[in-house]
């Protein structure tokens, strides 16, 4: 994807959490949020970090599924998803779900580097001017349930650690500037020492204060050795919406956005712009009245 007047705008919605058929209320206000939002800002490109949906208990998911992708495809805007532990909880699999994204969506951001393990899905999206790529975004599906018992959420496999490893030092360029983000859902465990830095936002979650695996990866750890990582931005606790810092490293979650989602912080979405020259990562929160 191309910079456009020196800067890259994203708007990152996460937890939208759709539910059944015929729309709840609450769904018709989490699409005006979208709605008013997108019209607002105008990104360069939507992200959406998961939880798109509920699928448990939820009839006719692919349809549901359907609708949502149909509703961002109508803005014209290039779409890029990752998934969160709700949305194959039952009835479809995370490859059914990209299928209907990659046959929706008409303004799809090429993938590079894809990998897929237990059918999540890895992939960078770089940002270019020029035919020279400026900063480089990374999507890894952090899964759903801990499936041994340790704790209550999945954590990122070691075999995407290792991707992750080898893709972003090859994206290295060795001048110090830190361009890669990262995007998931589920926050990694470190979130717990970087709340006590936050740099702006709230840390309100009603459950653990972070809800984090309890099995550590090391992805953190090489993010921080790679050099060239800003940071990362997850969804999955609704009433976190900090930006916080630990060595270095920014540990972000954006503003959850769906009004089916518990949580008494005000729904919304983050925006990450990114500037060429000089070059800088700025992240916002924006919280509406869907109702107005």
């Amino acid at each position: 994807m191309e910079f456009k007047n020196n800067i890259f705008k994203i708007v990152q919605f996460t937890d939208t959490h759709f539910g059944n058929l015929p729309h709840h209320e609450d769904d018709i206000r989490t699409f005006n949020l979208i709605d008013k939002i997108l019209t607002d800002e105008k990104p360069d490109l939507i992200v959406h970090t998961g939880d798109i949906m509920w699928s448990d208990g939820v009839k006719n998911s692919d349809k549901v599924f359907q609708i949502v992708m149909e509703y961002f495809d109508k803005y014209d805007i290039p779409l890029a998803i990752t998934f969160g532990n709700h949305d194959s909880e039952e009835g479809i699999t995370r490859s059914e779900l990209r299928d209907i994204y990659e046959k929706t969506i008409s303004k799809k951001p090429e993938k590079k580097d894809s990998f897929i393990i237990d059918d999540k899905e890895n992939y960078v999206i770089p940002l270019s001017e020029n035919g020279e790529d400026i900063a480089y975004l990374y999507f890894i599906d952090s899964g759903a349930d801990d499936k041994l018992g340790f704790g209550t959420y999945e954590w990122v496999l070691p075999e995407q650690v290792e991707w992750f490893r080898h893709t972003a030092d090859k994206n290295k360029k060795n001048d110090g500037i830190k361009r890669g983000i990262i995007f998931q859902h589920i926050p990694i465990p470190e979130y717990w020492q970087s709340k006590e830095n936050i740099l702006y936002g709230v840390q309100e979650e009603t459950n653990e204060a972070i809800s984090a695996p309890k099995i550590n990866t090391g992805l953190f750890a090489n993010m921080l050795l790679n050099g060239e990582i800003w940071g990362m931005l997850v969804g999955h606790d609704h009433e976190n919406n900090f930006d916080s810092e630990l060595f270095g490293i920014h540990l972000a979650f954006a503003n959850s956005s769906g009004y089916q989602a518990y949580g008494d912080v005000a729904k919304g979405a983050t925006v990450i712009e990114i500037t060429k020259d000089p070059f800088e990562i700025k992240t916002r929160n924006i919280q509406i009245d869907a109702d107005k």
